[in-house]
């Protein structure tokens, strides 16, 4: 049996109160003992300490690593989701789909050191799959649903996903319905069910844009503008909208469940988060994609005031100028701070939507990700910060982004700093 020690200035398992002066043991890929240095077993007590905190590897709950190559577009700013669509859509069209699996597989080494070792990964393209394995990485893979009427669905469009969906992969499974507006309503029905005949998650993108909800209302076309001449094919287009809100759309359709995880979660009034509570849906903030773009900002103090248990995603670098998910939580602090929240939990509560409010988001906390406890896997990173008076969950939140210097994914080290 094979046994390495991290031991650090801070250790914060967040499923427990942090550990001045902590070590975490590691046997075969899983925790083997936790606890202050002082307490070490004899055979460990040689171990050599780093300078700064350990924490549980990080879990982006939202993401697009197939689109690494789109630096140039998350590297602009936008007036809205529609614009920024467009400019999308054109670069996606041009690219050859083989480089997707390279762009997917760096996209995931330049998460990796930053301490992220746990992925929502959209898959839009079968060439962007397995990245996540071969990178010694967990997560889920949600295979992504896009641009399906009713019409499509049935004539072929719902066997090509089953195909798609059953083809052997290392990595595990889940399902994306990409949009309640991308897909026609029973579409996104089928997608729901199909996912819970098979035991998989669900993870799409909810109330990213201000168009959506007249789509739902009125059948307002503005939110599809991607689509050209195809949005005349889009039931609530024919049917001049359903009277609903965003969030009482997805619920409608089934969107809504405790084994569904949403991203941005932006343009929803109170009624619609209580809705969220209500079905146990999770939300996965992105607050610098939702910057590039143009959004609003996420309600992120309604959202912890109001009890929710938040997730972070850094979505893709084709709207975010990286994959370091500290950078997120960073800017989630300061837009917390700004819309009013007092609490003196609030990084705590933010570190704690770093690791295990991902994981939760996502089914996985039940296997121990998100958190270090002994028997739990080995997931950890190592960031390069001091604390000195004040708590280290500030510190973390504050210092935490461009400071990662060693990532372990189920006991084994996939990034460390060169020295």
């Amino acid at each position: 049996m094979t046994s390495e020690v991290y031991a650090a200035d801070w250790v914060v398992p967040v499923v427990a109160a942090p550990i001045r002066d902590g070590a975490v043991v590691v046997e075969d890929g899983r925790i083997a003992w936790i606890g202050p240095q002082a307490d070490l077993p004899p055979r460990w007590t040689d171990a050599p300490r780093q300078r700064g905190v350990i924490v549980p590897g990080l879990v982006n709950a939202h993401t697009h690593l197939q689109y690494t190559g789109f630096r140039e577009i998350g590297a602009g700013s936008y007036t809205s989701f529609e614009e920024w669509s467009f400019v999308f859509g054109e670069l996606y069209d041009a690219v050859e789909p083989s480089s997707w699996h390279e762009a997917a597989r760096e996209g995931a080494r330049l998460a990796i050191a930053s301490g992220t070792t746990v992925f929502a990964e959209i898959v839009t393209d079968t060439p962007a799959r397995g990245a996540l394995p071969e990178c010694g990485v967990g997560g889920i893979e949600y295979l992504e649903a896009i641009g399906q009427f009713d019409r499509i669905w049935r004539e072929g469009g719902r066997a090509d996903f089953l195909a798609w969906l059953e083809e052997p992969t290392d990595a595990r499974r889940g399902i994306s319905p990409h949009a309640a507006y991308s897909l026609d309503g029973s579409v996104v029905t089928d997608l729901v069910r199909i996912a819970a005949d098979r035991g998989l998650r669900v993870h799409s993108h909810l109330g990213e844009s201000f168009a959506e909800a007249d789509f739902y209302r009125h059948g307002d076309r503005t939110v599809l503008g991607a689509y050209g001449d195809l949005r005349d094919e889009f039931e609530l287009v024919r049917k001049g909208g359903v009277g609903h809100t965003t969030g009482e759309y997805a619920d409608a359709i089934g969107l809504l469940s405790e084994t569904t995880h949403v991203a941005h979660a932006i343009y929803l009034d109170r009624a619609e988060r209580d809705l969220l509570l209500a079905r146990r849906t999770q939300v996965a903030l992105c607050p610098r994609s939702n910057r590039v773009i143009g959004l609003a900002e996420a309600p992120v103090a309604a959202y912890l005031t109001e009890g929710h248990e938040i997730s972070v995603g850094t979505d893709s670098l084709a709207s975010s100028p990286s994959l370091d998910l500290m950078e997120d939580v960073r800017e989630l602090a300061a837009i917390a701070r700004k819309q009013g929240y007092t609490d003196s939990d609030l990084e705590e509560r933010l570190v704690r939507a770093a690791t295990l409010g991902g994981a939760k988001a996502m089914g996985l906390a039940d296997d121990g990700y998100g958190g270090l406890s002994v028997g739990g896997p080995a997931d950890l990173a190592l960031f390069d910060i001091a604390v000195e008076g004040t708590g280290v969950h500030e510190v973390l939140v504050a210092d935490g982004a461009g400071s990662c210097v060693l990532t372990v994914a189920g006991g084994r080290e996939v990034f460390r700093a060169s020295a």
